[in-house]
């Protein structure tokens, strides 16, 4: 089959190669040219850059493909609703790629928020120095929160130029930017938010391949309160247990 991948993510990327290994002709799409790089190496025959449904459409239709697989970030809402409106318009199946979410440990500092204004509340209530680990794309709206300004805000986010210049535009000190790319292990966590005293970690639920559970695991060993942003809620998200699960249905479209 020929098969479109929006695949912008290390999963995203080992579901598109897995697809080639059974014989498929894959094509894929990433956002950023560096993701782009990395599926590339993968050998992975690649695209990059946003994509509006016209451009969309037109590239399904010059590819002839017949099946479009969204294996974007569990976040990423604007591109699963316009992939599954693309593939509504086109009239090929759309398979979404949920990565499975973390098996749920119980304790007092384990923190779930329904979204932003939520988990900024929380976390005002929690402490002074609050660490986010939840990527570049919405800092803006986390700065904005009420109690924010009064509080130190410490961002972990891509070392990228162009992401850089955005944290200094958004008032972010040097100090207060972590540029390194992810996921990380249990122990660069505690190293570095012990030596900036953080009292809170913020996260989204990102499942095993974003690193959520090293990020709780972190904070449980320390003390630090954790806050989760939940997935958003979509009625198309089908969960698959396992990506073998996924293969399957792949397989049936045939």
């Amino acid at each position: 089959m020929n098969l479109f991948v929006l695949a912008g993510t290390e999963d995203g990327r080992h579901l598109a190669g897995e697809l080639e290994l059974r014989g498929h002709q894959v094509w894929v799409s990433t956002l950023t040219e560096y993701g782009a790089q990395i599926a590339e190496a993968q050998g992975l025959q690649t695209r990059y850059g946003a994509l509006n449904q016209a451009e969309f459409i037109a590239l399904i239709q010059q590819n002839s493909i017949e099946g479009l697989i969204d294996a974007t970030h569990p976040y990423a809402e604007k591109i699963h609703e316009l992939a599954r409106h693309v593939s509504e318009e086109v009239g090929i199946p759309y398979l979404r790629w949920e990565r499975p979410k973390i098996v749920q440990e119980t304790s007092p500092l384990i923190h779930w928020a329904a979204d932003l204004a939520e988990a900024g509340a929380l976390a005002c209530r929690l402490g002074q120095r609050i660490f986010l680990t939840t990527g570049s794309k919405n800092l803006k709206d986390w700065l904005e929160l009420p109690g924010f300004k009064e509080r130190e805000i410490f961002a972990r986010v891509l070392p990228r130029s162009e992401v850089l210049v955005q944290c200094e535009a958004l008032g972010l000190k040097p100090y207060q930017i972590i540029a390194a790319q992810g996921p990380f292990s249990q122990r660069f966590n505690e190293a570095l938010w012990e030596q900036l005293k953080i009292d809170v970690v913020i996260t989204k639920e990102s499942g095993q391949v974003g690193g959520t559970d090293e990020k709780i695991k972190s904070c449980l060993n320390l003390g630090i309160p954790v806050i989760v942003l939940e997935r958003p809620r979509t009625e198309y998200s089908e969960p698959m247990e396992s990506m073998e699960d996924f293969m399957k249905r792949v397989e049936e479209l045939k």
